[in-house]
């Protein structure tokens, strides 16, 4: 059968609110060193979810994506054109990059995201997969998806996220 999501998913997750301002988010996702989180109301609903591309997004002048929106591109696998050694070597250069300091969050000009909340610029969706998905389950629906993180969810529970990193290591470990 394969490995499970529950025995690879993190269990542990950093979550913001609708109301958390965008530059408090900028803080956290740089300090726990993490491109994405659930958005959760008080009451723990999942209501969608922010990442750096919402914050890019932003930055370019358009606050909100909605997931009726999203159009997903033709998936590249290996192939004749691009052979696996090929992807590999272009996405393990891609890995060099390395996550900015708190110390630079904290320098950024004053004005650039005030004002504005979660609520603003978060998708208005969730990708959701169960515990006793299989792993291989859930990576073809984060290719599907073209996503980099999918919540964790039982009986509308939050209980982990499952990223790209997540399955790519689980791959290698078998």
């Amino acid at each position: 059968m394969g490995r499970l999501v529950e025995d690879v998913m993190q269990r542990e997750v950093v979550t913001v609110t609708p109301e958390t301002p965008v530059r408090t988010l900028l803080k956290r996702l740089v300090s726990a060193q993490i491109s994405g989180v659930p958005v959760v109301t008080g009451a723990g609903d999942i209501v969608g979810v922010v990442s750096t591309t919402d914050l890019v997004r932003l930055g370019a002048g358009e606050k909100e994506l909605n997931a009726a929106e999203l159009v997903f591109e033709p998936l590249v696998l290996p192939n004749e054109e691009y052979p696996e050694e090929s992807m590999a070597s272009f996405y393990m250069d891609a890995l060099d990059w390395r996550y900015p300091t708190e110390t630079q969050s904290d320098a950024l000009p004053e004005g650039v995201f005030d004002g504005y909340t979660v609520s603003d610029i978060m998708t208005r969706a969730a990708f959701t997969v169960k515990p006793k998905d299989t792993v291989r389950d859930a990576g073809k629906f984060m290719l599907k998806g073209r996503i980099h993180r999918a919540l964790v969810v039982e009986d509308e529970q939050l209980l982990g996220i499952v990223t790209a990193f997540d399955l790519l290591k689980a791959f290698v470990e078998e």
